[in-house]
Order: structure tokens, then C-alpha cells, then sequence
């Protein structure tokens, strides 16, 4: 019974993902068509409907778990900046040394924000990490065993890591990108684990994106 709830789990974040590709194409569209009023109108629908739907999924299988008490809140979110700084510091150091391009889907993002500038920055830095959160740390993290046992940590971190990797270079050639997006998608995890707060990993994830897109 509980290989066929973990089985139902992880399908239905697989659905979540295929939605999120809707939700996607209809952000750029809302955008061809009508400029930046269309990408706000199709943000708050196509997104909101989402994030709603994730969430209220999220609480009903996880309402008993309720976030763990962090003595240090402001110490979890500083680890995080900090390696996550460390993650994009080796990315670049990676890419000076190895001369290799960016990773396809930050090349692609950069790309299209010159297209698609309202659709594109709220998908990157509010719709995108949102969703993800919910569908990588909320829901896939849990589907394999209880997070209060060590051995179901360590399993959850690493299938969320790399499955956060894989889905940030589908299409793209395989290379070291992989182990990038999967460590960032680790610390992620991670965050997670020692809160189970969404806030954080989301916050984190946000502030990521912010950077890489923004600055």
C-alpha cells in the first residue's frame, strides 16, 4: 500500500510538471498577445490556479507535519545564500576554465527576457520557484518514506537533487550543468528538511533566480 501511495505521488508530480509547461506557454502567449497586461492576466490565472492547487494538496496529505521549530531561522537562510553563492562561484569558474557556454535553460531564459520581459521575469523569479518548491521539495521529498528517518532523508535529497537537475536540462547535452542544478536543487532540499517550511526553500529559490536574471 505504501509502494502504490509513493507510486501515485510521484505521478502526480509528474502531472504537476506537464501543468506547469501549460502554464508556461500560456504566460508567453498572454504576452504576444496583449503585452504586459496579458502577462499579468495569465500569471494570476494560469499560476494562481496552480500554486493553489499545489498547495491545497500539499496541506491535505501533509497537515499533521506542521514546520519543524527552527531555533536560527536567520542562520538557515544565510547557509543557504551562501552556498548557493558558492554553487554559481563554481559555475563560473567551470565555464572559464572548461570554455564552455551557459547551461541551455539559463541561456535560453536570458534569451527570451528580451522577448518576453514580464512574462519571463515572473515565471524565473515568482511562478517558477513557487511551483518547483512545491513540486521537488513539498511533494516528491515526501513520497518515499517518512523525512523524520535518517535513511529517507538522505534518499529524498538525492531524488530531488538530481531529478531537479534533469528537469532543468532536458533537451540539452548532459555535462557538468547536471551537477550543478542538482546541487542547487540539494541545497534546496536541504532547507526543506531542516524547516519543513516551504518559505524558506522558496525564499532561497526566488532569491536565486532574482540574481541570475536581474542583476
Amino acid at each position: 500500500m505504501k509502494i502504490f501511495h509513493s507510486f501515485l505521488q510521484v505521478l502526480g508530480v509528474g502531472i504537476g510538471f506537464i501543468l506547469y509547461s501549460f502554464a508556461e506557454l500560456a504566460l508567453v502567449r498572454g504576452e504576444a498577445a496583449w503585452g504586459a497586461y496579458g502577462a499579468i492576466g495569465a500569471f494570476v490565472i494560469s499560476f494562481g490556479v496552480l500554486i493553489g492547487l499545489l498547495m491545497l494538496v500539499y496541506r491535505r496529505l501533509y497537515r499533521q507535519q506542521g514546520p519543524l521549530t527552527v531555533k536560527h531561522p536567520a542562520a538557515v537562510i544565510w547557509q543557504g545564500i551562501g552556498l548557493l553563492f558558492v554553487i554559481q562561484l563554481t559555475n563560473s569558474l567551470l565555464m572559464h576554465l572548461l570554455h564552455t557556454p551557459q547551461a541551455a535553460n539559463q541561456s535560453n531564459l536570458l534569451h527570451l527576457v528580451k522577448t518576453y520581459p514580464w512574462g519571463i521575469k515572473l515565471l524565473a523569479v515568482v511562478g517558477g520557484p513557487i511551483v518547483e518548491e512545491y513540486l521537488f521539495r513539498g511533494l516528491l521529498m515526501n513520497s518515499f518514506g517518512s523525512l523524520r528517518q535518517r535513511k529517507w532523508q538522505w534518499v529524498s535529497i538525492l531524488v530531488s537533487a538530481f531529478t531537479f537537475g534533469f528537469a532543468h536540462v532536458v533537451g540539452s547535452r548532459i555535462d557538468y550543468n547536471l551537477f550543478i542544478y542538482a546541487a542547487l536543487g540539494g541545497v534546496l532540499a536541504w532547507t526543506y528538511l531542516r524547516t519543513r517550511d516551504m518559505r524558506y526553500s522558496i525564499g532561497l529559490h526566488m532569491l536565486n533566480n532574482a540574481t541570475i536574471l536581474l542583476v
